[in-house]
């Protein structure tokens, strides 16, 4: 089941890539490194969560950053 998820995940990031290549001029070869790079991050990043749910977010990143600066504040 979690193959078939990665499909879904790869088909749809494919299709994205192809209709956004299509519509860049010839010339943005910036712009079209950053539509794989972009598109690339966020491929990863959703396989990581199909494949690895129990990955804390970003949030617990933060907050475990913060956390220790709180007590300095407040008191």
């Amino acid at each position: 089941m979690i193959w078939l998820k990665i499909a879904g995940i790869s088909l749809i990031a494919a299709l994205i890539v192809r209709f956004e290549w299509v519509r860049l001029n010839e010339g943005s070869t910036r712009e079209r490194v950053v539509l794989v790079a972009v598109m690339a991050i966020g491929w990863v990043s959703a396989l990581l969560i199909v494949l690895f749910p129990e990955i804390p977010g970003p949030l617990m990143l933060i907050d475990s950053l913060y956390r220790p600066l709180s007590g300095l504040i407040s008191g």
